[in-house]
């Protein structure tokens, strides 16, 4: 069982009981404003925001990692060198797609 905060649950707990089914599947994942990314889904991490646990403002979230395989130049997310992204609550795609069936 996986403890959501409050932000979480209706953005990515559809999403979140889905990830055994698949894990090194192939998913097309579209943001708001039409960027897509095409990417393995590869686990989940515990995360927290960027400020001290005892300031205003920290949290901890469920961020799900993927490798890309391709992806839009204006997608919302941080492409490492290694071509691994994150994308958790905060800037979640609109629409998951796996072998042609929406998941989130």
């Amino acid at each position: 069982m996986y403890f959501l905060n409050e932000k979480e649950e209706k953005i990515i707990g559809k999403f979140l009981n889905s990830t055994n089914s698949i894990q090194g599947k192939e998913l097309n994942l579209i943001w708001d404003d039409g960027s897509q990314a095409n990417a393995l889904y590869d686990s989940y991490i515990e995360d927290e925001s960027d400020f001290e646990i005892d300031e205003d403002g920290y949290e901890e979230f469920w961020s799900f990692v993927f490798k890309v395989i391709r992806a839009d130049t204006n997608v919302p997310i941080e492409i490492t060198e290694d071509n691994y992204f994150l994308i958790n609550y905060r800037n979640f795609p609109k629409e998951i797609i796996a072998n042609g069936k929406k998941i989130n």
